[in-house]
């Protein structure tokens, strides 16, 4: 175990706390303000959330969503500007939310390859020695391959790709955290810095799931005026998004992205318009609703500022793309793109609004009898309850499904390093902006895009309108082995030998077992024979350098002779 907890608001028995904000009980009269941040995003982007004073200091973060909060995306090993694919595990985004970034004021110690290979800073390659095994990345997909995961969500063979996770490289920094959902480290491929990413990384009160980007949303924070004072406070948010070209913001994949020549099949381009932010100005003590439809500029390409470029014609304003990433709502009878609701101050005893407007002011009770249960190798279903202490006044929000892998069972520890899948609630069957409907009684839902043959740990959390958090209920399940999965290398010993399916000598020994030796009866007899003990001299294999080397030397004159083969 390399975690230390945080103490995540929905597992403290004591009073109700913000998931955005712990509220302190010694704060308990003090005079507070609900306020909601409202925004429609289109799917897949990268968010931040966060509040300053009027002159520009920084003051709060409110939300950040988990693949740069969590996973670490604007701090890890390689080329900033390494090509992309579905969970693509290596570059560091450094443009993702330059503005965010650098306005926070924080930085934490640059990552790159533990690989002590010369020039292997820029290489995909495996990094076999200094790889260990990776619960949520991919291996670096060609393009077809990236275009049939975008369909199934799910990643090729997982069992046989393991990633660098990098260390910390003396004299440079980030304003960007290093990923945070290791649960443990391996003390034979792993530097030892890779222990404390978790304890460097100060991001999890505020690291929620991407919005599915289907309906208008909002984040909740409760501010003291003790705190913030009077305001005036300006709310911002930044927003980006992979591949979002036009015209003026137009990319090629081999001129603008590194390409690794040694895998140049791999990756796509990922390149676009830069971020966008959005701000509105407002008084957290006056209750009322304070939008704005207009983005106030976007940000550095390279992300090497915080630097804001103001508005001008290179930046889309429709179709979903740069400034549209966040589309026009009707909330209040007012339209916008991004919008500040505040409560006005009242007295708190520890709950949002001293219990009004559809806030929790005790501890709100976990859903009961819940149950896991695969419904494919990629999908579990959770059905529950919810418990009958909801009082009647409390407006449910949304619930979050936090899991991970591994048979470690979850707790107050662990849960900081689980990933998280986000569920709207409604309580009209007739609404349709929602995932979940609840009319008292069971519920269900899917949790998805995990892997075939995994135990998996999941914790429910449900939110009020103030994101109160109730607390958890937990449960695990293991996932069905995917049928039917097409192996994707010549066998599983020259997978380990190269060290990744995507090598040229691999590709050409998959071809002839498809081309040769399949289509004849000996050939197919072979392989059933080879698969029967391949998997246990792999795994000796990628622990034995020198074993792997023999092998590539004996393996090379079959795989150079299949490279003749027509393809």
């Amino acid at each position: 175990m390399i975690r230390a907890s945080k103490a995540l608001p929905g597992l403290l028995a004591v009073g109700a706390l913000c998931v955005l904000c712990v509220h302190d009980v010694a704060a308990a009269e003090e005079d507070t303000s609900v306020v909601a941040f409202h925004y429609k995003p289109v799917p897949d982007l990268q968010i931040a959330i966060w509040i300053e004073d009027a002159d520009g200091n920084f003051i709060r973060d409110v939300f950040i969503t988990q693949a740069t909060g969590k996973l670490g995306i604007g701090n890890r090993p390689g080329i900033w500007n390494f090509l992309s694919s579905w969970r693509f595990p290596y570059g560091p985004r450094t443009n993702v939310l330059p503005v965010w970034g650098h306005h926070r004021g924080v930085t934490y110690p640059k990552i790159v390859f533990h690989d002590p290979k010369e020039g292997y800073q820029d290489s995909l390659g495996w990094h076999e020695s200094t790889s260990s095994d990776e619960n949520y990345f991919c291996r670096p997909l060609t393009a077809d391959e990236n275009e049939v995961i975008l369909d199934v969500m799910s990643c090729p063979s997982p069992t046989s790709f393991h990633s660098d996770k990098g260390m910390f490289v003396e004299g440079e920094t980030s304003v960007y955290p290093p990923r945070n959902d290791l649960l443990e480290v391996d003390p034979e491929r792993d530097h030892l810095d890779v222990g404390s990413f978790a304890d460097l990384n100060d991001l999890d009160a505020v690291t929620g799931a991407t919005p599915s980007g289907t309906s208008p949303t909002f984040e909740a924070i409760t501010l003291a005026r003790d705190d913030v004072g009077e305001g005036p406070l300006v709310a911002w948010i930044e927003v980006s998004l992979e591949h979002d070209e036009n015209s003026s913001w137009d990319f090629d994949r081999e001129t603008d992205h590194y390409v690794d020549t040694k895998l140049a099949g791999y990756g796509i381009e990922w390149l676009g318009q830069p971020s966008v932010v959005y701000r509105v100005e407002f008084l957290p003590g006056e209750a009322g609703y304070t939008v704005t439809d207009s983005f106030y500029g976007y940000g550095s390409f390279e992300g090497d500022s915080g630097e804001i470029s103001p508005p001008d014609a290179t930046i889309s304003v429709s179709g979903g793309s740069g400034a549209d990433r966040l589309q026009r709502f009707s909330h209040d009878g007012r339209e916008g793109r991004f919008g500040i609701e505040a409560s006005g101050w009242s007295p708190t005893d520890g709950g949002g609004g001293g219990g009004s407007g559809g806030c929790a002011t005790e501890p709100l009770p976990p859903v009961i009898d819940l149950h896991a249960s695969p419904r494919t190798f990629d999908q579990v279903e959770l059905k529950f309850e919810m418990p009958a202490g909801i009082p009647s006044d409390i407006e449910l929000h949304r619930l979050n499904v936090y899991y991970y892998v591994g048979e470690q069972a979850m707790d107050e520890f662990s849960l900081d390093a689980a990933l998280v899948q986000e569920f709207t609630i409604c309580e009209d069957a007739d609404d349709q902006e929602c995932d979940i409907h609840i009319e008292g009684g069971h519920a269900s839902l899917a949790v998805d895009q995990l892997w075939g043959d995994y135990s998996y740990q999941f914790a429910v959390v449900y939110e009020d309108r103030c994101s109160f958090e109730s607390q958890p209920a937990m449960t695990e399940a293991t996932t069905p082995l995917q049928k039917f999965q097409t192996i994707d290398s010549f066998c599983v010993i020259a997978t380990a030998a190269w060290g990744a399916s995507w090598y040229d000598e691999v590709a050409a020994l998959r071809s002839l077992r498809d081309r040769v030796l399949k289509p004849s009866r000996l050939g197919s007899a072979f392989i059933g024979a080879y698969y029967s003990y391949g998997p246990s001299v792999a795994w000796w294999l990628s622990k034995n350098t020198y074993a792997r080397g023999v092998t590539r030397v004996l393996l090379s004159p079959l795989a150079s002779a299949a490279k003749l083969i027509p393809r």
